[in-house]
């Protein structure tokens, strides 16, 4: 699908009609900065965006961004159908080609904004992997964040909190895998502009201990340790 294609596509959509016009812009700038062509970012992104998923495309080009810089494996806590999995791989593979572990239960859930999750959205997941040319760069883990991170021992380049959206689920998603980041990790949180749930709270609590804001893109934040 050339540019133009996918640009009328997705203003097809109205939830994201307003910010899909800037697209073009944000495609032209962030493959400049990657060194990349544009024909081959737009691919990226029409890659990622035929899977079904919460998270919109200028949020997907965000999320490439911090992959392609990630200096180590990058974690993905709650996938749902793989849009933003795919996005963190397609990334990596103009970065230093991380591996993505996606870390997602896929049981039967009710989220605190009334999404409904399952397993029948783990076969859709696998699929989607497939169609966009990634699976063998993707590990899925089938396990609570909490207990994957049990069985963790290497540093993360790139966090993507973007699970239970509860304040105590997700403080204890990042005490559970802060340990494995570094310097020059970066966290990435869903839904952060979505006021009173709790990535927005955790994103408050970690800019006044000192951390610093790297990218804010629709409703993802990007933060760094500030000593980095």
């Amino acid at each position: 699908m050339n540019p133009a294609a996918l640009l009328r596509r997705l203003i097809r959509e109205p939830a994201i009609r307003a910010r899909a016009v800037n697209l073009p812009r944000q495609v032209h700038g962030l493959a400049s900065e990657m060194g990349i062509p544009v024909r081959r970012l737009w691919l990226d992104l029409y890659a990622t965006v035929r899977a079904e998923g919460l998270v919109h495309p200028d949020e997907c080009l965000m999320l490439m961004r911090f992959a392609a810089q990630s200096t180590g494996p990058i974690v993905e806590i709650g996938s749902y159908r793989g849009r933003s999995t795919i996005a963190l791989a397609r990334g990596s593979r103009h970065g230093a080609g991380n591996l993505v572990f996606a870390i997602d239960p896929h049981a039967a859930f009710t989220g605190v904004l009334g999404k409904t999750f399952g397993p029948a959205d783990r076969v859709a997941f696998m699929r989607n992997l497939l169609r966009a040319k990634v699976a063998e760069q993707v590990s899925l883990v089938n396990l609570d964040s909490r207990a994957a991170a049990r069985g963790w021992d290497a540093s993360i380049g790139l966090l993507f909190i973007d699970g239970d959206h509860a304040y105590p689920r997700v403080r204890a998603d990042f005490d559970a895998w802060s340990p494995f980041l570094t310097e020059q990790s970066m966290v990435c949180l869903d839904d952060s502009t979505v006021p009173g749930v709790g990535p927005e709270q955790l994103v408050d609590e970690l800019l006044e201990s000192g951390w610093r804001e790297l990218q804010r893109t629709g409703k993802i934040t990007a933060l760094q340790p500030a000593a980095a």
